[in-house]
C-alpha cells in the first residue's frame, strides 16, 4: 500500500494503490471528491499518503475498511506514534503535529463514507455525535449540511497551537540556510517562504509577472493551471509588501542561472528533468529538508518559515488581524496563534512599563516612616 502520483483529467494528483498496482476503490472516491472541491494537490497528496499508512495497517492485520471499530483505531493510532510494524519510521516515534494530521485525514475519509451510506454503521470519531452532519447522498452534502468540527475521540487532549507551531531562531538561523543554500534559486525560495510569509504552493506558483521590483510588491494569485500543480490555499489574489533582500536576490538569480531559460515560472528546475520546468512540490520540500540538515536545523520544512515569518511580526506588535491580512488569510483569528507565540515579548515588555502602570504608593503627610 503506497501513496503514487496520477494524472487525473490533465492534472498531477495522487491517490492509493494497492500490491497490485491497482487503486483503492473506496480511498479513490474520497480523493475523487477532494479534487472536485478544489483542495489543492499538496492536500490530496498530504490525504493519499496519510491513508495509505492507514490502509498499510489495516492490511498487516487483515481488518477490511469497513468493518474497522474504535477500539482497533485506537491500536493503529499507538503503532503510528510508537513507529511499530508496519509504520517504521526513520526517526523512531512520530511528532504529535503527525499523528493529528493521520489521525483528522482518517477521520474525514469515514465522514464522506458515512455522509454517503458506506463503512462501518457503528463507528462514532467524535465526542459530540449529534452535532454530525444528517445522512444525504447529495454531491454538494458534505459542504451543504457540514456542522462546525466536533472533537475528534482519536487526539488526545494536547499542548495548544501556539506550543506545536515550530519556528527558527529568526535571523540567525535564516542567516545560516542562506550561507547552506547551493543555489541562488534555492536562497531565493528560502525568502519568499521567510520574508514573505508565502506557503509552498504560493511560491511555487509564482510567476514573473507577478513580481513588481519597481514598487517591491509580489501579487499572490490562485491559478488552477499550474504545470506543476502548486495551487495557492487563498482564493482571493492579494499582494505582499517585499523586504529589499528578496528583490536582491531575485536580481541575482534572474541574471545568472535563469539568463539561459525561457519561462513564465520564478522557480524552476535547473538540473533534474525536465530542466527548466517549474519546480515541483516534492522537489521543493526535499531541498529545503537537505538545505536545513546542511545548516544544522534539522526537520525543516517550508511552513516553518512562514510561521517564523508570522512570529517575528506578532513579535514585532503587529495585531492578529495585521498578520492575517499579510499571510492572506480571510479572518483575523487565523493569526491568533502567533500572538500566543510572542507572549513572552510581551511579556518583556510589561516588566519595562509596569512602572508607569502601578506607582508606588506616596507616603502621605501623616503616614508612618
Amino acid at each position: 500500500m503506497r501513496a503514487a502520483p496520477v494524472t487525473v483529467l490533465g492534472r498531477p494528483s495522487w491517490t492509493v494503490i494497492d500490491d497490485h498496482g491497482l487503486p483503492i476503490v473506496e480511498v479513490e472516491q474520497f480523493l475523487h471528491w477532494l479534487r472536485a472541491v478544489d483542495r489543492s494537490p499538496n492536500t490530496v497528496r498530504s490525504y493519499a499518503r496519510h491513508l495509505s499508512l492507514f490502509y498499510r495497517w489495516l492490511a498487516a492485520r487483515a481488518i477490511a475498511w469497513d468493518t474497522v471499530c474504535f477500539n482497533e483505531l485506537c491500536d493503529f493510532v499507538g503503532a503510528l506514534t510508537m513507529g511499530l510494524p508496519p509504520l517504521h519510521t526513520w526517526r523512531g516515534q512520530r511528532s504529535t503535529g503527525t499523528v493529528k494530521a493521520v489521525n483528522a485525514a482518517v477521520r474525514e475519509f469515514y465522514e464522506f463514507h458515512r455522509v454517503e451510506g458506506r463503512g462501518p454503521t457503528d463507528l462514532v470519531l467524535t465526542r459530540n455525535p449529534a452535532k454530525l452532519a444528517l445522512r444525504t447522498h447529495g454531491f454538494l452534502a458534505h459542504i451543504e449540511r457540514r456542522r462546525p468540527s466536533a472533537v475528534s475521540r482519536l487526539s488526545r487532549p494536547g499542548r495548544a497551537p501556539a506550543e506545536t507551531v515550530q519556528v527558527i531562531d529568526f535571523e540567525t538561523d535564516f542567516h545560516r540556510l542562506l550561507v547552506a543554500a547551493g543555489t541562488d534559486r534555492d536562497r531565493l525560495l528560502l525568502s519568499a517562504l521567510y520574508d514573505l510569509g508565502l506557503r509552498i504552493g504560493q511560491a511555487l506558483g509564482l510567476r514573473h509577472e507577478d513580481l513588481d521590483p519597481m514598487r517591491k510588491r509580489v501579487e499572490v494569485l490562485r491559478r488552477t493551471d499550474n504545470a506543476n500543480g502548486a495551487l495557492s490555499k487563498q482564493r482571493n489574489t492579494f499582494t505582499v509588501e517585499a523586504p529589499p533582500r528578496f528583490f536582491e536576490l531575485y536580481a541575482t538569480y534572474l541574471l545568472d542561472e535563469l539568463a539561459d531559460f525561457d519561462t513564465d515560472y520564478v522557480f524552476v528546475n535547473l538540473s533534474r528533468r525536465p530542466v527548466g520546468g517549474p519546480l515541483s512540490y516534492s522537489n521543493a520540500y526535499q531541498l529545503i529538508e537537505r538545505i536545513g540538515v546542511s545548516a544544522g536545523i534539522e526537520a525543516l520544512h517550508p511552513h516553518m518559515l512562514r510561521h517564523t515569518h508570522a512570529t517575528a511580526l506578532a513579535k514585532a506588535g503587529w495585531t492578529a488581524a495585521e498578520i492575517a491580512a499579510r499571510l492572506g488569510h480571510s479572518h483575523a483569528s487565523s493569526a491568533d496563534v502567533y500572538i500566543h507565540l510572542a507572549a513572552d515579548d510581551l511579556g518583556e515588555r510589561l516588566r519595562r512599563t509596569e512602572h508607569l502602570v502601578w506607582r508606588p504608593p506616596q507616603n502621605g503627610p501623616g503616614d508612618e516612616r
